[in-house]
């Protein structure tokens, strides 16, 4: 209601670096558990998570509207202040994320308080195996940047080939998109992964080859070869 993007992030080294350098955000404020950001930085904020962690939460507080119109259901941003309380919004956009699951809503007095779960956008097409559609490009997360670019799911993951891609993985030193990953190889080396905390351990079939296809990465192997 009053242009605040709050952000609650996993505690993980380099989260500092990847507001910065991956969404976008000059100096991110950390405050307590969590960090205040620019209202701009919420769709990027939104994409980066995704493909970070394979789904985020995304809470609003609005008043409000008498209706909801096809602006909303066409909207490619996240914002959304009219009566659907954010559970159509965005519904027939061609975006990068997609709602996973039911609106929570909750009366707050003067406000209306939602949760919608979003994840990646899938795809229609059978799943091909990555080619480096995307070799040389530099990772983005703001929707002009990524608009040539196929959806993850339209391949099978890079890695262990046994599931349908479903985020895209990047070179956190170069800034290059390596491939497409399922949501399991993309969190494998957290160290929060563990079976006892009710997360199944990934599949053995792994390969990492894929972190070839950042070119400054092959560059870097050439030269300590020679």
């Amino acid at each position: 209601m009053h242009g605040q993007v709050i952000a609650k992030v996993p505690p993980r080294k380099g989260n500092r670096r990847w507001l910065h350098e991956t969404v976008g955000i000059r100096s991110p404020e950390f405050n307590g558990d969590r960090w205040n950001l620019p209202r701009s930085s919420l769709v990027r904020l939104v994409t980066a998570a995704v493909d970070r962690y394979g789904f985020m939460v995304l809470w609003r507080d609005m008043s409000r509207l008498s209706q909801c119109t096809r602006a909303c259901l066409e909207a490619t941003g996240v914002e959304c202040q009219c009566a659907c309380l954010g559970q159509h919004h965005g519904q027939d956009a061609a975006g990068w994320f997609e709602r996973v699951g039911d609106a929570v809503v909750a009366d707050h007095g003067e406000c209306t308080r939602t949760a919608v779960v979003y994840g990646a956008r899938g795809s229609d097409v059978d799943a091909a195996v990555y080619h480096g559609e995307l070799a040389g490009e530099h990772y983005r997360v703001d929707p002009s940047g990524r608009r040539e670019w196929p959806t993850a799911a339209q391949f099978m993951c890079a890695s262990c080939m046994t599931e349908r891609a479903s985020v895209w993985d990047h070179c956190h030193t170069h800034g290059f998109v390596r491939a497409p990953l399922c949501n399991r190889c993309n969190t494998r080396y957290w160290r929060g992964w563990r079976p006892q905390h009710g997360r199944t351990t990934h599949s053995r079939n792994l390969d990492d080859s894929y972190y070839g296809w950042c070119p400054q990465r092959a560059d870097e192997r050439r030269g300590c070869s020679a």
